[in-house]
């Protein structure tokens, strides 16, 4: 449990957001904070805990005592006509429970208490995750905006340099319309790009169940993160939420079966009161003591269903630990394989495509290289960088699906 609140703090501080933000930007702290206060999901559970604290409350009472009154002899016929013979006894009883069943039922409602706030905290895991993984597609849309300004302002500056070719009548006048065909392709990107820029904002702040106030978050992602490691994978993974889950509901049919147990031990109901004599005109002290006599146990068939839910939890157990793992291995080496290419783009292939790209400019400018083969070098240059937006991004993904499938966070970025 201690690792699971952990990683609530953590994603506040995920990515080294500063609490202060420029006008009209959001961090992802903020963000953060604004989901757990407003998140109609997180909402209910106020209620719910006050339902639980009902319950436990419900579960401590005592049986009432009860009073009775009896009369015989009455309105009968022969000398028992009339009240004459009447006999009237007042008694008041109160059942006894034994077998600690008020105590049982108290542990009971207790777990069940216990296991609500446990899954509070799941749902506050599992909606913060989803934020975050909403404020990072927020991100990467907005990185692919720039990157497509980046392009722009390439075209732009192979439009003036074929500008001054067709003047000095080098190149035929097609080349500034094929720039302008390429202009136009990008600025309409840039236009889908705002719109969906747009859906996803929505999307953050209805989180918080909220219109979106900002118009952009603050942040980027980090050349560089530390992965786990297979065995901290591991060891995490016996903290996996939908572990602990089947944790929670094995401590709650420990419980029941408690309560089930004391439940079928017999109470016993003592009683006293006072007996009235019409005919003798007397009176005389009454006491009572009954106990149900049990021939087999009321709750044998309840017991039995509850062991073999106990041990299908058990067997279920050893299954979802094995799925997790499975799962949390498959993601790391899906890491590692995003992180391996985005090296291999940052160290020599962004390299060599930024000087094609230069010197490429630089000829077509003297003549040696073909419009064609300018646009395919920055063409070329524009994939990479798109590529490498994609691999950082992928990777954040990819860690955020660990902290969420393990309940801890990996998220550290290196300085």
């Amino acid at each position: 449990m201690k690792s699971i609140s952990f990683v609530i703090v953590v994603l506040w501080l995920a990515l080294c957001h500063p609490l202060s933000a420029i006008a009209n930007e959001l961090t992802l702290r903020s963000a953060l904070q604004k989901t757990l206060q407003g998140n109609p999901e997180l909402q209910q559970y106020p209620y719910k805990q006050r339902m639980a604290e009902a319950e436990k409350l419900q579960a401590s009472l005592r049986p009432n005592p009860e009073i009775g009154i009896e009369l015989e002899n009455v309105i009968g016929s022969g000398r028992n006509a009339g009240v004459d013979n009447l006999e009237a006894t007042l008694s008041f009883s109160q059942l006894i429970e034994l077998g600690g069943k008020r105590q049982q039922r108290i542990e009971f409602a207790s777990a069940k208490q216990r296991r609500l706030e446990a899954e509070f905290t799941y749902a506050k895991v599992e909606v913060l995750a989803k934020t975050a993984s909403r404020f990072y597609q927020v991100l990467l849309l907005q990185e692919v905006a720039s990157w497509n300004q980046r392009q722009l302002q390439r075209l732009n500056n192979a439009l003036n340099v074929a500008r001054k070719r067709v003047d000095s009548g080098a190149v035929a006048a097609s080349e500034l319309i094929r720039i302008r065909l390429q202009q136009r392709k990008t600025e309409a990107d840039i236009e889908e790009i705002t719109g969906k820029l747009d859906e996803a904002r929505t999307q953050l702040s209805g989180m918080w169940a909220a219109e979106a106030d900002f118009s952009s978050v603050q942040g980027a992602f980090a050349d560089q993160l530390n992965l786990p490691s297979s065995a901290k994978l591991n060891t995490a993974v016996n903290q996996a939420p939908e572990f602990l889950r089947l944790a929670d509901s094995e401590r709650l049919l420990a419980a029941k079966a408690q309560a089930l147990s004391s439940a079928a031990t017999a109470d016993v109901t003592l009683g006293v009161g006072v007996r009235y004599n019409n005919e003798f005109d007397d009176a005389g002290l009454v006491l009572k003591a009954s106990m149900p006599i049990l021939r087999s146990n009321p709750n044998a068939g309840l017991m039995q269903s509850n062991r073999a839910e106990h041990d299908m939890l058990l067997a279920l157990q050893q299954v979802v630990r094995e799925r997790l793992r499975v799962r949390a291995r498959a993601v790391l080496v899906r890491l590692k394989t995003h992180q391996t290419y985005l090296h291999r783009i940052q160290r020599s292939l962004l390299p060599l495509a930024r000087q094609l790209e230069a010197e490429t400019e630089a000829g077509y400018a003297r003549g040696g290289y073909s419009l064609l083969q300018l646009l395919d070098a920055q063409n070329e240059l524009a994939q990479l960088e798109y590529e490498q937006i994609n691999r950082r991004y992928a990777i954040y993904q990819g860690i955020l699906e660990l902290e969420h499938l393990t309940g801890q966070s990996f998220l550290e970025a290196t300085q």
